[in-house]
């Protein structure tokens, strides 16, 4: 496990991050908002915590997928999605071994999730984001 288990507490004590930073709109404005069919751009947010920005790429029309080590904060982020009546998936998991295939995802956010993970293995979760990145893909940061 690559990410700091003390997560998991956090995520069940409080509330945790209701809307998505504004520099990710900012990116997603710049690199997505005129694509042709915004259902067929397939967005991951990797370390999706609640569901904050898979939240909003899910309300703008995109394909959105989420994952994140925190059961807690998964269980959250589909509540949310569901009482929004937002479509998502989202998955528990690794961002160091993305249960994704080679070039998958046009593109990849990440808001703050791998900085806290640990050192040993942020080099090998940057593999894994470009391994199921599209070569034409984008990702924030």
């Amino acid at each position: 496990m690559s990410w700091d288990p003390t997560w998991e507490q956090v995520f069940r004590s409080r509330q945790w991050g209701k809307y998505p930073p504004e520099e990710l709109i900012r990116f997603m404005a710049a690199y997505f908002y005129n694509v042709g069919e915004r259902s067929e751009t397939i967005i991951l947010d990797a370390g999706c915590g609640t569901g904050a920005c898979l939240w909003y790429v899910a309300e703008e029309g995109f394909d959105a997928c989420g994952i994140d080590g925190s059961r807690t904060a998964v269980q959250l982020a589909k509540m949310r999605l569901r009482k929004e009546r937002l479509e998502a998936s989202v998955t528990v998991g690794d961002l160091v071994t993305l249960p994704f295939r080679e070039g998958y995802f046009d593109g990849v956010i990440d808001v703050a999730a791998i900085q806290h993970n640990m050192q040993k293995s942020r080099d090998r979760i940057m593999r894994e984001v470009f391994r199921v990145l599209k070569p034409q893909g984008s990702s924030f940061p």
